[in-house]
């Protein structure tokens, strides 16, 4: 069994394509290889939040089965919000955000150099780009957003070391259909996520949380 470096706890292994890992003990930020398992940096403190998504809750997009393992709470001027790593198995994930009662749910794509640059150079600008389009595979986006955020904590298992107080860049497109289109820079580097939002139904939860005075919803399953 793995032990947390920092603290000793029990620590979790890998998930295939997700090498860390966060102690629930101690909040370190944890790198595991096989049987190595070393300290790289601080998870931050999760905050309370009222979300019905947890870690193990299971979706459905576009009929397959994932399951949540990770979580990012990022923040900006004017509010947090969470983003969760569903992971469907054989290294294949995708991330959920919540907003206003929908979830985005987006993956990585790689698009063209030319598309690439455009969505670059209008993430490195401020407000002025509102309004700017740029087209994707025949989708046409609008930007919609574009701020500097920092993550407040992260949780579970992970694709990158992402800490309390890491710094991004981000772009957020959206098109006329629902769907929506983002474009993020870092330490680690840039990239760029394409999906659309879902109602919490569409996604045929299950294993959602539960609160007091909360009735779980007739679509919800148990596990």
């Amino acid at each position: 069994m793995l032990s947390c470096p920092q603290c000793g706890a029990p620590a979790q292994s890998a998930l295939p394509g997700l090498p860390l890992v966060t102690c629930t003990s101690c909040n370190a930020l944890l790198m595991v290889d096989g049987d190595n398992i070393r300290n790289v940096g601080d998870s931050g403190r999760m905050p309370f939040d009222v979300s019905p998504l947890q870690m193990g809750t299971r979706l459905t997009v576009e009929g397959q089965r994932g399951e949540i393992v990770g979580r990012e709470r990022w923040a900006w001027d004017n509010g947090s919000w969470n983003e969760w790593l569903l992971d469907f198995g054989g290294g294949k994930i995708a991330w959920v955000a919540e907003e206003a009662g929908y979830y985005m749910i987006m993956s990585a794509i790689q698009p063209r150099a030319d598309v690439l640059k455009k969505l670059s150079d209008l993430g490195g600008q401020a407000w002025g780009v509102l309004g700017e389009t740029v087209q994707v595979d025949k989708v046409r986006y609008t930007v919609s957003d574009v701020k500097k955020v920092s993550c407040v904590a992260s949780e579970g298992h992970l694709p990158e070391p992402i800490g309390a107080d890491f710094p991004r860049r981000s772009l957020d497109l959206r098109s006329k259909d629902g769907r929506a289109l983002t474009w993020q820079r870092d330490a680690h580097g840039s990239g760029v996520w394409a999906g659309r939002y879902y109602r919490l139904a569409e996604l045929q939860p299950a294993g959602l949380r539960q609160f007091d005075g909360w009735s779980m919803p007739r679509y919800a399953g148990a596990r």
